[in-house]
């Protein structure tokens, strides 16, 4: 852009800057190129193909079969086909009959639902698996392309296929939620709201196979279909083999086919939700507009501007002490939405305090921002974006996402760092009256549509209507606002620099004595050893990131509180972390951690405790240091507690709103009851003490001295360290701070809390509004006996289960949707596991369902798991293991190896993985069957408002 126009919009009035904001976005497009590396092609016939070599995961590829189409092209006698037909797509092809097209993704390791599934929505139609390529590559590319072949002209509509899905779809109905109690609201007039892609209950049961058969043949075309293709490929080979196998593709026009936009009806509509346990109603303003499609330069600096002046008037309604959320985010189709929010305790209160929020918008149209505010507000948000690796290395399935957006809304990435400078570069020239324009454009929107969604609670009276919304918007809007004074932020040049806390900056001294024994594991790339005082480090660098990942990990935990004190330290945590150390001014201390990338949290579980970090590894020592101090010398914010002791003294003793909800809402009630079996949340027997008495005995030198004979000791601690360092300086740095500590056990107060599972079968119900549904949680729990291979065999008995799940319950009797099995186990202490089995159905099937449970579980201990089934599991242990903790993989590193201490497993048996995981056979699996569960032996949690056989539940 010129400096004459620069200079034109610097200097004009909003008025003129109206006339040019849409020739300015508009003038000169340049077009943003794909990102380097991408391959694009179309065919003769129409059909559309991107690939992209890349090596996030390794060894694997991700394929996308992108339909421009979906329930938005349905006519009213198709309604449902689109979501119905992506059903039957799995169910029967030219080359791949019945199921064996997930039969033989599950060959290569794939998991149907995880690495196989597709979706449907209004205007899209989504498929996606993925292939390893470590084996085979050539026959699995091949056969992987045949597929998505298939899914274009070789799909087979059988009547009983079509059967067995109607089943599936009309479960999956009855138990479907949109998930935003507004969607009525949100999806305008239009189309949109007419063609909900699952379509209903009398839609899914009229459809026919020639129903379905017509729709594939008219929407099926290449000229609507996108290729996808990102992984482990050789790109020039993959994309003549899709010229082979797809130019013979017959083209065929779409000939109805139509872009839909989001329609709203004109004028201000009002959508209220009561809730009784709310004491404010909380108000939403949207006001709908045409989305920016990112497809030149221009438009990435428009959309960039978007985000710049959301962040603007954030700065300003915070600065007004306004209390309100701002945001400006697509919705659907070729719109987004403008949105405002408010809230207050009584009519008069909300309407006022919009009224106040309009007014504050509508004073930044007319008056703008301060010169010195906007300038502030420019460069926090350059620096944020200058922070931002638009060239950073991402997933394969990341990448097809992108392409999706590309494909079906025209939206190109920037990944080009010299182009997002430039983007950088016209947000920090971007004038205040641009951005005035721009709200401008927004704010008048309201009168051609706003969408109201309001959260009201009792005390508002009667519905609130779109008159006293209206008023109130426009009542602010034609108020004047009080000037406001910016107040400038200090310049980070004019900032003294803040010193290390000298008690940080101590070096001590490393003897070669402090560390007894190291051990080297090859096969994982880590490095285990042992201080003299017992305490534990287990290291695994992983290049890149420049951070060093800390956990200390300890045992006992708030488990060992007992039950009279146990509301005077379950704070423990939160009291402590109110301060820094002792020997160092807490805001020095924060601005220096701050400034130098450290952070240091607290870890307060039911039987665990410790500290989770991350620090440069320049600044380990430092970090080392803190550790120690605040183990060993925490700073006691006295003034604070006490305020907040004389808080809880002032409250009303009335329940908490979390409580309130809990009573009524029987899902959370069901969950609650569920921390109870598994062991995560522990049951207390103690009476509950009045907030106010907590309040009064409530001591921080108590919860202090607690504090200290939890954490001083160092049995049993273990330090997991992985990141960017080299391992032989932290080592040395690690044992220099830690290994002085004199070696001392825990007290006798500190140990584990039994967890007693259930002594018998019961059924315990919760009520549900849903008349014909009924929610629920099959949870066999047990004991077992810690160990990586144990671990191995629990999570292949789940998997085992689901596929049974799937292929019974789901595909051969159509009683449910969507079975899942969860598996939870802790090693250590409890020793316990449980199966959870999720899913929900028509009360009238759970007589059948129990009886197909039992009939599942009992067949699993008398027969053998068939030998193909296991290794296809096997190798989806292994694919999983293999792309999870690749060398750069900081985070999952520091997972997996925190979960073997907890769990009781060894290093050299996780180093042993594959050979463990190997032997385990079809005879040892159904033997864990027999010895871990029993069919007859479950405790039964359910939603409905009907009551099941033998509940013995009290409701």
């Amino acid at each position: 852009m010129g400096e004459r126009i620069q200079r034109i919009i610097r200097n004009s009035a909003v008025g003129m800057l109206a006339a040019l904001f849409p020739a300015l976005l508009q003038a000169q497009p340049e077009p943003l190129p794909l990102p380097r590396g991408t391959c694009e092609g179309v065919l003769p016939n129409g059909l559309h193909y991107i690939l992209r070599q890349n090596d996030l995961p390794a060894s694997r590829i991700e394929f996308r079969l992108v339909l421009r189409t979906g329930s938005v092209q349905e006519l009213d006698r198709e309604k449902g086909c689109a979501h119905f037909l992506e059903h039957v797509a799995f169910g029967g092809s030219r080359h791949f009959p019945d199921k064996s097209l997930q039969s033989y993704l599950e060959t290569l390791g794939m998991k149907y639902g995880v690495d196989i599934n597709a979706f449907t929505s209004q205007d899209r139609t989504i498929y996606l698996f993925a292939v390893p390529t470590d084996t085979q590559r050539k026959g699995v590319i091949d056969s992987a392309l045949l597929i998505l072949r298939d899914w274009l002209d070789g799909l087979v509509i059988s009547p009983g296929r079509v059967e067995t899905e109607r089943g599936i779809i009309l479960e999956e109905l009855r138990g479907y939620d949109v998930g935003d109690d507004f969607y009525d609201l949100k999806i305008g007039e239009g189309i949109h709201a007419r063609r909900l892609p699952l379509g209903t209950i009398e839609d899914i049961r009229r459809i026919t196979p020639a129903t379905l058969e017509n729709y594939y043949r008219k929407w099926y075309v290449p000229e609507l279909a996108t290729i996808v293709a990102v992984g482990d490929f050789d790109t020039s080979e993959l994309e003549g083999k899709i010229r082979e196998q797809f130019s013979s593709l017959a083209p065929r026009k779409a000939r109805d086919f139509k872009v839909y936009p989001l329609e709203y009806t004109p004028g201000t509509r009002v959508f209220e939700i009561r809730d009784s346990l709310y004491n404010r109603t909380q108000l939403e303003v949207m006001i709908p507009h045409r989305s920016i499609t990112v497809r030149t330069l221009n438009d990435a600096v428009a959309k960039a501007r978007e985000e710049l002046l959301i962040e603007a008037l954030s700065a300003r309604m915070r600065g007004r002490e306004i209390r309100t959320t701002i945001s400006d985010t697509w919705y659907l189709s070729d719109k987004s939405h403008f949105t405002v929010t408010t809230a207050g305790s009584s009519r008069e209160e909300l309407l006022d305090a919009l009224a106040h929020l309009s007014s504050a918008l509508h004073d930044l149209v007319t008056v703008g921002w301060d010169e010195a505010e906007l300038a502030d507000i420019r460069t926090h948000r350059c620096n944020r974006m200058a922070h931002f690796e638009v060239d950073a290395p991402q997933s394969s399935s990341a990448w097809c996402d992108d392409f999706a957006d590309y494909i079906l809304a025209g939206d190109r990435m920037i990944r080009d760092t010299l182009l997002y400078r430039r983007i950088i570069d016209s947000m920090a020239a971007t004038p205040g009256t641009l951005l005035q324009e721009m709200l401008r454009q927004r704010l008048s929107g309201y009168d051609a549509a706003a969408r109201i969604a309001c959260h009201s609670h009792p005390g508002l009276g009667a519905p609130l209507t779109s008159e006293e919304v209206d008023d109130a918007w426009h009542r602010g809007a034609a108020t004047p606002c009080e000037r406001y004074v910016y107040e400038p932020r200090e310049s980070r040049e004019t900032e003294i620099p803040v010193e290390i806390p000298r008690c940080l900056s101590v070096r001590p001294p490393f003897e070669s004595s402090m560390i007894v024994s190291t051990r080297e594991y090859p096969g994982l790339g880590v490095r285990e050893a042992f201080l003299q005082n017992g305490m534990r480090i287990i290291m695994r660098p992983t290049p890149g990131g420049g951070k060093v990942l800390f956990t200390l990990i300890a045992p006992y935990g708030t488990s060992a509180i007992p039950d009279d004190q146990y509301p005077l330290l379950e704070g423990t945590a939160g009291y402590l972390e109110m301060g820094g150390i002792a020997k160092a001014d807490q805001q020095k201390l924060s601005e220096y951690l701050y400034r130098n990338d450290i952070a240091l949290s607290m870890t307060l579980e039911n039987h665990w405790h410790g500290f989770i970090g991350t620090t440069p590894a320049q600044t380990a020592p430092v970090f080392f240091n803190l550790i120690r101090e605040k183990i060993f010398d925490p700073e006691l914010r006295y003034d604070e507690f006490e305020e907040l002791r004389q808080e809880m003294l002032q409250e009303k003793e009335e329940e908490s709103l979390l409580s309130r909800m809990l009573q009524r809402a029987s899902d959370r009630q069901l969950s609650a009851r569920m921390d109870e079996l598994t062991g995560s949340a522990i049951p207390r027997h103690a009476t509950k003490l009045p907030n106010k008495e907590i309040a009064n005995r409530l001591n921080l030198d108590s919860i202090a001295a607690f504090y200290h004979r939890l954490y001083t000791p160092t049995e049993g601690s273990c330090a997991v360290i992985t990141g960017e360092f080299d391992p032989d300086t932290l080592l040395t740095q690690f044992a220099a701070t830690f290994a002085p500590i004199p070696a001392q056990a825990h007290g006798p107060e500190f140990g584990y809390r039994q967890h007693h599972l259930p002594g018998q079968r019961s059924v315990e119900g919760f009520d549900n509004d849903n008349e014909t549904q009924t929610l629920f949680d099959y949870i066999y729990p047990g004991y077992y006996e810690p160990s990586l291979r144990s671990s191995l065999k629990l999570k292949l008995m789940r998997d085992i289960l689901r596929n049974r799940l799937i292929s019974i319950l789901r595909e051969r009797e159509s009683l449910v949707y969507s079975p899942y099995i969860a598996l939870f186990y802790e090693g250590i202490p409890t020793r316990s596991f449980c199966f959870d089995i999720n899913a929900s159905a028509d009360n009238r099937n759970m007589p059948a369902i129990d009886t197909l449970l039992r009939t599942i579980i009992t067949d699993l201990q008398i027969r053998d798991v068939p030998a193909q089934e296991l290794e296809n599991l096997k190798r989806s242990f292994r694919i999983a293991k293999r792309e999870a903790l690749t060398d750069d993989a900081a985070s999952n590193w520091r997972n997996v190896l925190v979960g073997i201490i907890r769990n009781g497993e060894t290093l050299s048996d996780f180093e042993e993985y594959d050979r463990i995981l190997e032997t385990i056979t079809p005879a040892e699996l159904r033997e864990s069957f027999s010895q871990l569960i029993d069919p007859e032996y479950y405790v039964l949690l359910y939603l409905s408002k009907e009551k099941l056989k033998d509940d013995t539940s009290d409701r």
